[in-house]
Order: structure tokens, then sequence, then C-alpha cells
């Protein structure tokens, strides 16, 4: 699949600026300064529960945070969620959810649409709550195709993907033009997509400013 092409963002897409979260006594993100700049494809590396997903939302205001957190010029986001199958209408079929997401112009191109995501026939008409775990991640992931982005934010896309699936997710985000971050356990995508590491500890980030063999290789970067 690929991305819609999008207007150009300005040199820096995002910035934060002494960043902290916590939950009650739980503290996640501290002192979090991070420059995003146009072109970089920014993987977020870290054990779970270090605050990768945290710093998603808190970036993207979908949480809220401590310090200074802002978009560039012109930027235009485009925002996959660990979760963000299980927000679709179940009570929809795959094809109204299309067609109900898509600007007018594209709504007659919904059914081709689902067709490049596996969806055939009769498929376009099963409910959403009827489709199984990878069906809906490939319905979500179509939808995000819907209008143009130049930043992509991805919170471990391939949950629930089968491999097919994920191998044109992988190729997808190389393609994609524009600025992205994400975060994700499959090493392929890591390793192919990614042009700078951000390993992140409960008490700052880290910029490793290297592409992914280059920061697996290194013993002091585990």
């Amino acid at each position: 699949f690929k991305f819609q092409p999008a207007p150009r963002s300005g040199k820096i897409v995002a910035k934060a600026e002494n960043v902290r979260k916590a939950y009650g006594d739980h503290l996640v993100l501290k002192g979090v300064d991070l420059e995003i700049e146009r072109g970089d494809r920014m993987a977020f590396v870290g054990q779970n529960g270090q605050g990768k997903s945290t710093l998603v939302k808190a970036m993207l205001k979908e949480i809220s945070a401590e310090g200074s957190l802002k978009l560039g010029h012109n930027v235009q986001v485009g925002y996959f969620a660990q979760d963000q199958a299980d927000e679709l209408d179940g009570n929809l079929t795959a094809l109204q959810t299309i067609e109900n997401a898509a600007p007018e112009e594209m709504r007659k191109h919904a059914r081709s649409l689902l067709g490049s995501f596996m969806f055939r026939g009769d498929d376009v008409e099963k409910k959403v709550k009827v489709l199984s775990g990878g069906e809906r991640g490939r319905l979500a992931l179509c939808k995000l195709l819907l209008k143009p982005i130049n930043f992509l934010v991805m919170d471990e896309p391939t949950n629930h993907l089968d491999l097919e699936s994920i191998q044109a997710l992988n190729n997808g985000m190389k393609d994609f033009k524009g600025t992205l971050v994400f975060s994700s356990h499959d090493h392929t995508i890591n390793q192919t997509v990614a042009n700078r590491i951000i390993e992140i500890f409960p008490h700052g980030v880290m910029d490793k400013m290297v592409e992914y063999d280059d920061y697996i290789s290194d013993p002091k970067s585990i």
C-alpha cells in the first residue's frame, strides 16, 4: 500500500522539552528533551513499560503531560495506536467504515482500497465485530491511508497482523516520504525503516543517532 502525497512540513516536525508524566506515584517519563526533524525515521526502543507509548500519546496530545510539547509548521499527523483496531465501530461493515472516513472524492474507490488490503468480494460487507484481529488491523491501516499526512506515528502497528500484512506495512513505511516515528518489536521493520534510534528510560531518553544494526551491535546500547 502507499500513503498519499502530503504537503511539505516545516523543518522541525515536533519538539519536546522537559516532559514529565506520572500516574499517581508511578513516574513514567522524566526530563524528556527531543527534537524531530523533517525526514527523520525514528524508532522508539526500550523495555515494555518504559514509556514508549506514553511519550507517543503525550506528543500527540492524546494524554496530558508536564513540560512543552509542540508540533511544527504545516504538520499533518497520521496516528496508528496499539489499540487502533479496537476503536473501530463494530456495527459498521468494512465498506461503511472506509466510506464514512474517506473524503468525498475517494468514496467511490472504497472497494478498491479494501481489495488492496485483502478484503475481497463479500468480505467488504462483513461487520467489524465479526472480523478477526488481523482483519481489523488491516482495516484500521486502510483507514489511515485515506487522508494526506506528512508525520506518521505508529505504536506497535504489527500487533495481530499476519506475515503478508507485516511485509506490506514494512514496504509502505519504507516508501513513506514524510517523517516517521514508530515503536515496534519487529526487528525487520526496525532494521529496514529507522535511521535514528531513541532509547527510552524511566528518567529520560537517549538519542543514539544511528541505524538499528549499529544500535544492537553496541553492547552499551542494550
